[in-house]
């Protein structure tokens, strides 16, 4: 998802006071909070995206959800974003900080599709190998898709690796096609 700069620079700061307090881990709890309240709820998404509401109402409706849920400078960074008209944009600053702790800490988002759900061996193989391909720590994201028959399919940084056998059948495919001409 493309963010605005705006939740990137929201993002930034928040991260900065995080870190000068020493509780980055603390906010980065709190961010998933809110951002599986957010993805739990659709009221909550239609709350924030909407403009009619009035500001000061977002804000007083967000402290009471979030404030015994988060820390006290996530739910102070909650309560700016309502005050400022900023509460739309509340999931891409969430996801703008995630980002930004990811290139912090040199951890790149991993997609992988698979046709079946992996035991943790699996995942812990498939990882390794992919780790060793990307040169630096994934974050893995798992997805299911059955009509991948088999194997794997995953998209990380600006690579793609198709090893799944719906793949390998349409590679196969199309060799034996421009034999025959």
């Amino acid at each position: 998802m493309i963010k605005s700069r705006v939740a990137e620079r929201y993002a930034k700061s928040l991260l900065e006071m995080a870190t000068e307090d020493n509780i980055v881990a603390e906010v980065e709890g709190d961010f998933h909070t809110v951002r599986e309240a957010i993805a739990g709820s659709r009221d909550l998404r239609n709350f924030l995206a909407t403009p009619i509401i009035d500001d000061h109402r977002k804000e007083s409706i967000l402290t009471e959800i979030f404030a015994t849920r988060v820390s006290p400078l996530v739910g102070r960074f909650i309560s700016l974003m309502a005050r400022k008209g900023r509460a739309s944009q509340l999931p891409d600053i969430v996801e703008a900080f995630e980002d930004l702790l990811d290139r912090v800490r040199q951890i790149t988002p991993a997609e992988i599709t698979t046709a079946v759900v992996l035991d943790p061996e699996q995942r812990a193989r498939l990882e390794a190998h992919l780790t060793t391909m990307s040169g630096g720590s994934l974050r893995p994201v798992y997805r299911v898709d059955p009509e991948l028959i088999g194997g794997f399919r995953a998209r990380f940084q600006d690579r793609m690796v198709d090893a799944s056998v719906r793949h390998q059948l349409e590679r196969l495919r199309e060799s034996l096609i421009s034999g025959r001409n």
